[in-house]
This record gives C-alpha cells, sequence and structure tokens, in this order.
C-alpha cells in the first residue's frame, strides 16, 4: 500500500463533523482512561470545529481539524470555560508530529482562541507500534531539557485500539465503515472480511447521503480496487445489493459489459437485416428476442424513407 494513499482528506471528511468527533473520543475512551478523565470535565455536546484550522498558513497552522468544547458545569453563573481540541491524524509514526503539533497550537489556540488549554489527539492508523507517553519537546537534547513540558496534553488514538470488530452493529453507521476502512486499509484479506459487515448500517442513513459516503470510501480505499487485488475482490468485496440496493463493483462492470455485448449483438442485426436476412434468422443468430430485432427493422426501414 503506498503512502501516498488520501488518508487525510477521507480522514477530515468524516471527523470535521463534532458530532463524528464525540463519538470517536467516546469509543477511544473506554479503554483510555486519561481520555476518560478529559470527557469527565467536558460538554461534548458543545463541540464546535474551528474551520481555519486546515490552512496551510501561519495565521492558522496546517493540522487535520480543531474544536472548542466548553467546560462542563453545573453553575449556571460560571463564566464560560472552553478547551481547545487538536486532533492530528497520522499513518505511520512521524519524528516531527510534536515540532509539527506545537506549531499549530501556537497558530490555532494562542494567536486565535486566547490561549485555551488544549487537548492534541493524534489519531493513528499505521502499521508500526508508536508510542507517544515519553514525547518531549526536545528530544535530541540532554535529559535535563526533557523536562521541559509540552503546553498541551498529548494523546494517541490507535484505530486497531478503539474497537473490537464484533461491536461494528452498536457504532453509527459512518464512525463504522469509516473505522474499519482505516483500521484495514493496510490488510486486503482483514477489509474484505470486515467491510461487508460495517456497510449494513448504511441502511439506516437517507439514501443519498449514504451514497454519497460509501463513494468516499471507495475512493479511500481505491488501492483494493486495481491489477490482480481487484479481480480478487470483486466478485464477494462488495454486495452492496445485500445491504441498501447498491451494486458491487462486480455487478456494474457485469452490466456495463453486457450492454457492450448487446450494442455490439444490435450493430451486426442492424447490418444483416439491411442486407435483406430475416428477423427470425438475426434473431436467432445473435440470441436477441424478436420483437427486439423487429424494431431494429423498423428503424432500418424509417431510416431509410427519411433518406
Amino acid at each position: 500500500m503506498s503512502e501516498k494513499h488520501l488518508h487525510d482528506p477521507y480522514v477530515r471528511s468524516i471527523f470535521k463533523d463534532p458530532i463524528r468527533t464525540a463519538e470517536l473520543l467516546r469509543l477511544a475512551a473506554r479503554k483510555n482512561n486519561n481520555l476518560a478523565n478529559f470527557l469527565e470535565t467536558v460538554n461534548l455536546d458543545s463541540m464546535q470545529e474551528i474551520p481555519e484550522a486546515y490552512s496551510r498558513t501561519v495565521e492558522y497552522g496546517s493540522t487535520d481539524l480543531a474544536f472548542s468544547v466548553k467546560i462542563a458545569s453545573g453553575e449556571p453563573c460560571q463564566a464560560e470555560l472552553l478547551v481547545g481540541i487538536i486532533e492530528e491524524h497520522k499513518s505511520y509514526p512521524e519524528s516531527g508530529i510534536i515540532s509539527q503539533l506545537v506549531r499549530d497550537w501556537y497558530n490555532i489556540m494562542v494567536r486565535n482562541q486566547k490561549n485555551i488549554p488544549t487537548i492534541a489527539i493524534v489519531l493513528y492508523n499505521g502499521k508500526a507500534p508508536w508510542n507517544l507517553e515519553n514525547a518531549t519537546m526536545f528530544p535530541n537534547y540532554p535529559e535535563y531539557y526533557h523536562r521541559i513540558g509540552l503546553p498541551f496534553i498529548l494523546e494517541l488514538v490507535n484505530v486497531r485500539e478503539v474497537f473490537e470488530d464484533n461491536e461494528i452493529p452498536q457504532i453509527s453507521p459512518k464512525i463504522a465503515l469509516a473505522l474499519i476502512a482505516l483500521k484495514y486499509v493496510f490488510s486486503g484479506e482483514n477489509l474484505k472480511v470486515h467491510l461487508q459487515a460495517a456497510m449494513a448500517g448504511l441502511a439506516l442513513l437517507p439514501h443519498n447521503e449514504a451514497e454519497d459516503f460509501l463513494s468516499q470510501t471507495f475512493i479511500y480505499l481505491k488501492q483494493w480496487f486495481n491489477g490482480e487485488a481487484k479481480e480478487q475482490f470483486k466478485m464477494d468485496f462488495l454486495k452492496c445489493s445485500q445491504v441498501y440496493g447498491y451494486k458491487s463493483i462486480a455487478e456494474v462492470e457485469e452490466e456495463e459489459f453486457e450492454a457492450r455485448i448487446l450494442e455490439d449483438h444490435k450493430a451486426f442485426a442492424r447490418d444483416m437485416l439491411a442486407e435483406g436476412d430475416s428477423v427470425e434468422k438475426v434473431a436467432r443468430i445473435f440470441k436477441l428476442p424478436e420483437e427486439t430485432v423487429r424494431k431494429l427493422q423498423a428503424e432500418i426501414s424509417k431510416g431509410t424513407a427519411s433518406d
């Protein structure tokens, strides 16, 4: 699988909705005590996207996603306190992650959000193990300088650890499909096994919404629709018709092939009819219904009359 795979656009398209990011955090917090403690302090229903976060400019930074969320409080008169969430996706361990996050924290939270306390969440779906627990600002300096703390709380959310495959039916449709796609994007065999179950939830969505999301997922997983892998999967990879009336790649290709064959047969049939062959003979040779051949003959006769 090429590292040029379009991970980041897919992740942004899924998790830019605060409701979906909130669901991801709740799922991850089941096995991450630090995240669980964080969620106890905030009201996730108040989460709002910081729309300028994804920008390759010094004014805003270049992280994948950023949000603000209100501190949970039972005191109605308490001044509004906000917490910032920076969400960055990685598909492989990256040594420069801390310097990137520090830059984005400063540009997004300090310069544009009044220096609110921030949680930086790295959403990781890579193959290699990655431990960020001991991440420091200056890892290449002597140990004395490692005591300089990060300006945010750093959490790693490994997609492979967020959920068990048998939990897919209990997860909302888009998150379920996205998590399976992210988890198994590097493993075609596992993807083939689990993607069908994840797609089943799309039946709960409006048709157009489900179709659009399915298309996004197809684009993200397009590696598995090329070459030998495509031939291997196309007969059983996505039986969409069993889920919500969608057609699998194999079904679409088969219909397109049959349509081309039919058009070729009709073209040859027209030539034979124009040469004076009978409807019965043409229908028998090309295995066409006689009614279809008679319509072709009528078209030829109409065209001749027009000439």
